[in-house]
């Protein structure tokens, strides 16, 4: 649960990338602050991930996700590290992910006052999360990959990106898209403008020397 409006930012910033990126794909479920039930039967037993991804399951919405019916825990979960799941929380949260089976366990605190760094994703190998590699870029640019996504998650200037390796540009939210889309147009129409400027202008010395 988000605890400040920056929190909240955050995390929807998250969650509308990824859906964005996967609206195509209708065996992909994408959430954010949903409860988890795990076992099967006890509703008193649930986990709240802050975003998440679960690969084949249906596209629709959901009051909740319980894992015995949907056949298969998310395969991703974000948590974005504000004060309330700081240490015990964070511990206590990671431990149900494990045990649930999450694939990926990804970290987040992007004012860096909570944490060892601004990411940390952890991948579950053999029943244990691993710390996945992580780089430090010159700019100061924090990346590291998501096997499960096969995107690279990046951190600059307190914001969580997503990079596409092949395409070789972010996921973009889409309002942004929309945006740059606007943008070329406009240059379209400036470009267009000189030309017929240019065109007009040799017209008009044309006539004059006639």
């Amino acid at each position: 649960m988000a605890t400040s409006d920056k929190h909240a930012r955050r995390m929807i910033a998250c969650y509308r990338s990824l859906v964005h990126w996967f609206r195509c794909r209708m065996d992909m479920y994408i959430s954010i602050d949903l409860l988890v039930y795990y076992v099967r039967g006890d509703n008193t037993v649930s986990v709240a991930p802050e975003v998440f991804v679960s690969f084949g399951v249906p596209k629709r919405s959901r009051p909740n996700y319980k894992v015995w019916e949907e056949g298969k825990p998310p395969d991703a979960v974000w948590e974005f590290g504000p004060p309330s799941s700081v240490k015990g929380d964070a511990r206590e949260k990671k431990g149900k992910y494990r045990r649930m089976g999450v694939r990926e366990y990804w970290l987040v605190d992007l004012d860096g006052r909570y944490h060892d760094r601004r990411v940390q994703g952890f991948e579950l190998v053999d029943g244990e999360y691993v710390e996945l590699p992580w780089e430090e870029r010159p700019d100061g640019t924090l990346a590291v990959w998501s096997p499960v996504l096969q995107l690279e998650q990046q951190v600059t200037e307190r914001r969580l990106r997503f990079w596409d390796r092949k395409a070789e540009r972010y996921l973009e939210l889409p309002e942004d898209e929309e945006r740059e889309a606007r943008e070329e147009a406009d240059r379209a129409r400036e470009v267009e403008m000189r030309k017929r400027k240019a065109v007009e202008a040799r017209l008009a010395e044309f006539e004059a020397r006639a």
